[in-house]
């Protein structure tokens, strides 16, 4: 009589005592999420690319040097100080960002958090802005702003024709890519953080859309002082049909308001990527777990930093500078003398 003897798979089922055991769960899947590499890659090309440009720029003796203040057109006095106040207040912004973004972040955990990353990539990402006069005249800079002259000529692609010597505003002019992009957002996720704990469904969608009409107001509101009172600065050339004001000094194009907003949305998607984030990284890091453990400090300080550059670029100055080629509301003759190049 033939016997049969249980299958291996049968005996392995066999937990002894007469049941079954349970079948093993399957492997779980590889992570596959982020893509931390690309970002690296354009936050290495991002440091080569400011580091030769300001270096190139510091350097040159032509370059690197106060622009003369054009006459005759005279820049009166009060005008003078609020724009000192305004640089004063810059210094002070910069200087409570840092504190809480570096200097606490460090004493509190040993280590610097998104925050720090952040403002690292908006410092740097500042270098786009020698991009706004590289093909014509399209953002007027008051020459009475502490100013070094301008690295336009160090930006690539620049016209060497239309390439113009103005005064890049250095104390106000940089530290406004920190407060239009992440104060913005660290105001915005925290009122996100209040409503979602009063309204746990409150969808991003909704949070999105206040975010963008606050920063619309507040930049609306900002920079038609800074363009009204102080003569800050001036916008030379834009489209006549999306500006207010088009012809005259204090024109204003809509789509500025727009594009910073758009900014502000971003930045603050990308912190709140990190909060929501169980792991708290932000969209730019996700798939730092694949990298050697050594690189994966450095990765993701440049993934940040590259996000950041990318954001700026394509999100205001691309579009920024398309609208102005195009523009034909040009005020040149009718702005002062010291808001115009010291070439033109």
């Amino acid at each position: 009589m033939s016997t049969t003897t249980p299958s291996r798979t049968a005996a392995a089922d066999d937990s002894g005592d007469g049941t079954t055991a349970p079948a093993q769960a399957p492997p779980p899947a590889p992570d596959r999420t982020g893509v931390v590499s690309i970002w690296v890659i354009i936050g290495l090309a991002v440091l080569l690319l400011v580091t030769q440009g300001w270096g190139r720029w510091i350097l040159s003796s032509e370059e690197f040097s106060p622009v003369t203040i054009m006459g005759p057109d005279e820049y009166p006095t009060w005008r003078e100080v609020i724009l000192r106040v305004t640089e004063a207040l810059s210094i002070v912004e910069m200087s409570l960002l840092i504190y809480f973004t570096f200097i606490k972040s460090w004493r509190a955990t040993g280590r610097f958090g998104l925050d720090a990353k952040i403002t690292t990539g908006l410092l740097l990402g500042s270098f786009t802005d020698g991009i706004l006069n590289t093909q014509e005249y399209l953002f007027a800079w008051n020459q009475h702003s502490i100013n070094m002259g301008s690295w336009a000529r160090f930006v690539p692609l620049n016209d060497p024709e239309h390439a113009s010597r103005y005064a890049e505003a250095l104390i106000w002019g940089i530290p406004q890519y920190t407060y239009y992009c992440i104060t913005v957002a660290m105001v915005a996720c925290a009122v996100i953080q209040r409503r979602r704990a009063i309204n746990p469904a409150l969808s991003n969608a909704k949070c999105y859309m206040t975010v963008f009409a606050g920063a619309f107001v507040f930049d609306f509101i900002l920079e038609n002082f800074l363009i009204r009172v102080e003569h800050s600065y001036a916008y030379a050339q834009t489209p006549a049909s999306l500006t207010l004001w088009a012809g005259t000094h204090y024109q204003f194009p809509i789509y500025e308001s727009v594009l910073v907003a758009s900014l502000g949305v971003a930045f603050t998607a990308l912190r709140l990527s990190a909060i929501d984030h169980p792991k708290g990284l932000s969209f730019p890091e996700r798939g730092l777990h694949r990298l050697p453990a050594r690189l994966q400090g450095p990765a993701s300080w440049l993934s940040v930093i590259g996000f950041c550059f990318v954001c700026l670029l394509f999100i205001y100055h691309v579009p920024f500078q398309i609208l102005g080629l195009i523009g034909d509301s040009n005020t040149l003759d009718v702005l002062p003398s010291y808001m115009l190049p010291n070439d033109l």
